[in-house]
Order: C-alpha cells, then sequence, then structure tokens
C-alpha cells in the first residue's frame, strides 16, 4: 500500500511540475503582445493555470491507474525493452483521452458549446491541443523512462547519484547481508546453465517483493548471490533486517508449487549478518555507481560462508547481536568464536530462527 502511494505521489507532482512549466513556456509574456495589438483576445493566465494544473492531476491519477493494472508478475517479468515500449504507449493513449475529453468539457461548460461534435473537432484541430499532446506524449516517455531506470538503478540510488551526496566519500554506520542460494553447485549442474539462470531470475523477482516492505536497499548481484544494505536505525527498526530474511522465506514457501513444477526443486536461501562503520562513495566514470568499502562487508560475507558448516540457515555477527533489539520474535543462539577466513582474530556469531 505505501509503494502505492508514493508511485500516485510521485505521478502527480511531476505532472503538476510538467503541467505549469507547459503553461509558462506557451503563455509566458505573452502581455508583451497585447501591448502591441497583437493579440485579440488578453491570456487569462489564472485560467490558464487552472487548466494545465486539472490536465496534470486527472493524467497523473490515470496514469497511477495504469500502472496498477500493469503491476501483474508477469507483465513485471518481461524485458526492459518491452516494458518501456509497452507503457509508455498505453501512457500516451491515456493521455490522449483525458485530454481531449478535458477540453470538450471546457467547451460545453466553460464556453457554452451545446454542439459536442463541434467541440470534439474542435478540440482535436487545435494547435494549442495538438501542442499540449505532444509535450504530454514527451513528458510520459520521460516520467516512465525515469521509473525503469530507476528500478535497475535500485529504489533511491538514482536520486543520491543526481544529488551528489555520496560524490565526495562519507562515513555511515549500516548493516549488511549477503545472501545465497543454497547448494547452488548442485542445483547448477542438474539443470544446465540456461534453466539455472532463470531460476536465478525468478528467486530475484520474488527478493524484490520483499525488499521496499522492510525498508532494504538491493547493493549487489553477485552470481547467485545478492547483497542488501540498511541504514543501521532502518535496519533494527521493527527488526526490519531479520524479518526480510523470514518473509522471504516464506514467500518462497508459498510458491514452492511453482518453483517444483518448472525446476523440479524449491530454493532454499541462506544469510549471513554484520553491521558496522563503512565508507559510502560514488564510483566510476563510464558506469557510475554507489559502493560501499569496509571490512563490514567482507566479515558479513565469510559468516554467510559458515551457514552450512553449521547447518543453519541465518548467522549473525557479535556487532548485530549487541545492537539487535530483543523483541522476543526470533531466538538467537551463540554458535561459538570462529576463525573466519582472512581474520587474525577469531568472531563470535549467532543463529538466528523465527519463534512465529
Amino acid at each position: 500500500m505505501k509503494k502505492r502511494i508514493k508511485e500516485i505521489r510521485f505521478n502527480l507532482i511531476a505532472w503538476l511540475i510538467a503541467g505549469n512549466m507547459f503553461v509558462v513556456f506557451r503563455f509566458f509574456g505573452m502581455y508583451d503582445f497585447e501591448q502591441y495589438f497583437i493579440l485579440k483576445k488578453p491570456i487569462e493566465m489564472e485560467l490558464m493555470f487552472l487548466e494545465g494544473n486539472i490536465v496534470a492531476v486527472v493524467n497523473g491519477l490515470l496514469l497511477s491507474l495504469v500502472d496498477f493494472f500493469l503491476d501483474t508478475p508477469k507483465f513485471k517479468r518481461r524485458s526492459f525493452r518491452y516494458i518501456l515500449t509497452f507503457k509508455s504507449a498505453a501512457y500516451i493513449v491515456t493521455m490522449f483521452f483525458s485530454i481531449v475529453s478535458i477540453f470538450v468539457l471546457h467547451g460545453i461548460i466553460i464556453n457554452r458549446e451545446n454542439n459536442l461534435m463541434y467541440s470534439l473537432l474542435y478540440t482535436l484541430n487545435s494547435q494549442y491541443t495538438i501542442a499540449l499532446y505532444l509535450y504530454g506524449a514527451f513528458i510520459s516517455l520521460l516520467i516512465n523512462f525515469l521509473k525503469e531506470v530507476n528500478k535497475k538503478f535500485g529504489p533511491g540510488i538514482l536520486v543520491k547519484l543526481f544529488s551528489g551526496r555520496y560524490y565526495n566519500p562519507r562515513i555511515e554506520d549500516r548493516i549488511f547481508m549477503f545472501i545465497d542460494l543454497q547448494a547452488s553447485t548442485t542445483i547448477a549442474e542438474k539443470l544446465g546453465h540456461i534453466k539455472y539462470s532463470r531460476l536465478i531470475q525468478d528467486c530475484f523477482y520474488d527478493i524484490t517483493e520483499v525488499v521496499a516492505r522492510y525498508k532494504a536497499e538491493i547493493y549487489q548481484y553477485v552470481g547467485d548471490e545478492i547483497v542488501l544494505s540498511w541504514e543501521l536505525e532502518k535496519g533494527i527498526e521493527n527488526d526490519n533486517c531479520f524479518q526480510f530474511f523470514f518473509e522471504f522465506r516464506k514467500k518462497l514457501d508459498q510458491v514452492s508449487g511453482y518453483y517444483r513444477d518448472k525446476y523440479g526443486i524449491v530454493p532454499i536461501f541462506k544469510a549471513g549478518m554484520n553491521c558496522g562503520t563503512v565508507t559510502v562513495a560514488e564510483v566510476g566514470e563510464l558506469k557510475k555507481e554507489i559502493a560501499y568499502h569496509g571490512d563490514v562487508l567482507n566479515t558479513a560475507s565469510r559468516i554467510q560462508d559458515q551457514c552450512n558448516a553449521h547447518n543453519k540457515p541465518f548467522l549473525i555477527s557479535s556487532n548485530l547481536y549487541k545492537r539487535i533489539p530483543r523483541s522476543g520474535k526470533f531466538k538467537i543462539d551463540l554458535i561459538g568464536e570462529v576463525l573466519l577466513k582472512g581474520k587474525l582474530q577469531p568472531v563470535a556469531i549467532y543463529s538466528v530462527e523465527s519463534t512465529r
């Protein structure tokens, strides 16, 4: 529900900005022409802004409705090109009918035009309507493109890149989870390269439905492994970082029939978590991204490697154990101190199990 509200809010704000920009570009400065009697009728800017905002709000709501109807598992599994083309076409067609309807109603209500057909033909042939429609089509393509690119980078990452927030390296306290497919080598040998890759695509698709709910950020996809991150406060709030893992396993259980029928197996994931201070920086020139540097990530990865050795699906570090509140929703047991690969000193690790 929160995701849907955010999408509607984004559409409304984007279209209100675009609508007011159109009015400014089209009519600002027309008063100069009125002074020299080039215009026969003065421009009523208040009315123009009102019309622009009405068109913007209607388009924002209608296109949010288009997003709602296209927000299906089958559609979201399509290629980037297909989604961008289809949604843009749906946006443009929807916008055309909304603009025409608004201006026909304007002719009937404001201008007292009783002939519906005349009002419709006048609207369709009006240069103003054509200019507005072409502008709206461009804005539709731009908004849709930005939405899809934002998904490719990950929610919020595009804004951080545009704002230059991490152009200069910064220090942050964050939680990291390395989550990996269990028995991946055996499964890959059984399925073959292509079918195994499709399995990973399906698993990663299912995990994205849980990410936003528990305020996680997808940092990297590495083979059949996903690296997730939380700001420290968001991660420990309501046990988000713990709940995410068990909710993802629950999601896989719910669609286990799909995986069993298509691949002959039900995927099981294991995870390792750690928290601490990292350096965050914008890196790359040909391909920019936000990168995290620090031993926190290496430790989280090594903890995840211990899952098989201790026959536990979910392990955490002592650093995270000390920070996380005790809510009673999870059973946390000390495994012991383990000398992780690349470490000089042993690290205490804990197993986490859901009590529900």
